[in-house]
């Protein structure tokens, strides 16, 4: 008898296993084919199919899918803009330790869209996409630590995030340089850095060049604008190397979420 239930404790386990494996196929399936429809042209195009096929493949546990969906609500994209939804379907995500889905969540809990700002909840989630070495996770948590007054913390996460080549990172990085705040003052460094910025788009950089100008001389200026450009040369974007760039907001100071047909580079 007690060999007959080994025997049935293994027809049991066997089939829980196929059926899980089930499900993960179904997943995947019902993600490709909402994106195929949401990604597509003509006839092929269709959001609202597009989006019961996401929810199904979300809702069987599919992070990719269930950043997507989050992305929907955050954004108010094909649904209503509802952050409150947002947070949930990033936490499924964030919950299975995916880089992605925890920063996007940290984002909100950082902003207080929909959720309520609160910065003890945003910093685990930042701190596990900042040891993913997510760029965005880094630079998020760096702006945490500012608010929090941690100058010293808030300059290692900018700096992880300027060295991957974030132009938000080296601007807030080049700041605390410049001020001197939980890093030793360096203004010859926060020109160099403020000039990386700047070259890579950074407006909000131009007053502070300016003022350092004035500050260094133009000898200092003229080495400042020779390690600039070194620098350029070693601190690429690892978020462009992955295809993880090119949307609108990317570059803003509070960045806005990658759109689906990105998000696949960003994790």
């Amino acid at each position: 008898m007690c060999n007959w239930r080994v025997v049935l404790l293994g027809f049991v386990l066997a089939a829980a296993s196929a059926a899980q494996k089930g499900g993960a196929i179904d997943s995947t399936k019902y993600y490709d084919r909402g994106m195929n429809a949401l990604l597509g042209s003509g006839i092929s195009h269709n959001n609202q199919t597009a989006l019961q096929l996401l929810k199904t493949s979300a809702e069987l546990g599919h992070v990719p899918a269930q950043t997507v969906v989050g992305y929907f609500y955050d954004t108010g994209t094909i649904v209503a803009l509802e952050p409150g939804q947002a947070a949930e379907w990033y936490r499924k995500a964030a919950d299975q330790g995916d880089s992605l889905g925890a920063w996007l969540l940290g984002r909100l809990y950082y902003t207080g869209s929909g959720v309520g700002r609160d910065l003890s909840r945003a910093e685990p989630l930042l701190q596990s996409a900042a040891s993913q070495g997510d760029v965005f996770g880094q630079y998020f948590l760096g702006l945490v630590k500012l608010d929090r007054q941690d100058y010293a913390k808030a300059a290692t996460s900018f700096r992880q995030a300027a060295e991957q080549g974030l132009p938000q990172a080296q601007y807030q990085l080049a700041l605390l340089l410049k001020d001197g705040k939980g890093v030793g003052q360096n203004r010859f460094e926060a020109y160099v850095w403020l000039l990386v910025s700047w070259n890579a788009g950074n407006q909000a950089a131009s007053s502070d060049l300016a003022f350092l100008e004035g500050d260094l001389g133009s000898t200092q200026v003229e080495k400042a604008k020779t390690r600039a450009r070194e620098l350029e040369n070693t601190a690429t974007r690892s978020v462009v190397a992955h295809g993880c760039t090119g949307w609108p907001g990317e570059f803003a100071a509070v960045p806005s979420p990658p759109p689906p047909d990105l998000q696949r580079f960003c994790r």
